[in-house]
């Protein structure tokens, strides 16, 4: 009787052995787990880092390519007012450009949008060098012929008339080139009393459609038929508007692509012709300054703004 009692007590120890064997090896799985979730919080930590300072650097560039694309279209003067005119204008896109840079920089998807916007217009600029150039070129030559007229009268008032002509001639063929161009751009928002009635707002929360209105001037150079105008909308926060946010709204211009929100086609017979076009946005309008462009062609026609409060 007394040997059955002690035969389970003998067994106590390697039990209990057994035991904190089990203990130890949960213990080390444990620690390598907890070595392992703080590996990987270290790495998503860096990789956040990483992030953020990639995010300040694009937001950072975009501001210093803006500023540098500021002076350098500062720099450009020329005696035609029409290219001056639409110098002045992109200098005003510029400045609206930084603000956005600056109250959205925060945001990856408007910083990219802007550095898009400056690309193209730093692409604008070069052509813009390059018919000024053309043009300064043409003036010194005239200038140089001028000064080597003979003393004949008569031979100097022919002569001085041909320069006169080439001249207008080829400014006029720098300054309207082969592509359409828009003048007396206006928009205005628009809504409709009782469905019917088209009343003008400058309220965007009253605003059902962007109503356009624009000549199309008469180009000589220029084939005539059928042309698609697209009407390409920049929103107050940096987006494009679009009527179907997919790639049926995507058209290409001056290198690059974008989206468009109205397109329409109109018979062009070189002749002025007055065109309305209007746009919509299914979500509504938001306050603030909206950039609108025309395109025809891959080529701009003008552009102007609209502010809704």
């Amino acid at each position: 009787m007394e040997a059955e009692n002690k035969e389970p007590t003998a067994n106590l120890p390697e039990e209990k052995n057994r035991e904190n064997r089990f203990l130890i090896i949960i213990i080390f799985i444990l620690a390598i787990l907890l070595l392992l979730l703080g590996w990987q919080y270290w790495k998503q930590k860096q990789n956040m880092v990483v992030q953020v300072q990639a995010s300040t650097a694009s937001r950072d560039s975009v501001r210093s390519d803006l500023i540098n694309l500021q002076a350098d279209y500062a720099t450009l003067k020329t005696s035609d007012q029409k290219i001056q005119d639409n110098l002045n204008s992109k200098k005003d896109t510029i400045t609206m450009l930084l603000q956005q840079a600056e109250k959205y920089k925060n945001d990856p998807y408007i910083i990219a949008r802007l550095k898009k916007e400056t690309e193209t217009l730093r692409s604008i600029m070069k052509d813009y060098v390059k018919s000024i150039d053309s043009l300064n070129t043409i003036n010194k030559q005239l200038t140089l012929e001028n000064s080597q007229i003979g003393d004949s009268l008569k031979s100097e008032k022919t002569h001085s008339g041909q320069l006169e002509d080439q001249n207008v001639k080829l400014k006029s063929v720098v300054h309207t080139g082969s592509m359409l161009a828009a003048t007396t751009i206006s928009a205005e928002g628009v809504h409709f009393r009782f469905g019917k009635k088209e009343t003008v707002t400058d309220k965007a929360k009253k605003a059902e459609k962007i109503k356009l209105s624009f000549t199309i001037t008469a180009n000589r150079i220029a084939k005539s038929g059928n042309k698609d105008i697209y009407i390409r909308i920049l929103t107050p926060d940096g987006k494009e508007l679009s009527k179907t946010g997919d790639e049926s709204s995507i058209f290409k211009f001056e290198g690059t692509k974008g989206y468009y929100d109205a397109m329409q086609t109109v018979d062009y017979t070189n002749q002025d012709i007055s065109q309305v076009i209007y746009c919509e946005n299914s979500s509504g309008f938001i306050p603030g300054n909206y950039i609108i462009k025309l395109y025809s062609e891959g080529a701009e026609m003008g552009e102007t703004t609209l502010t809704l409060k």
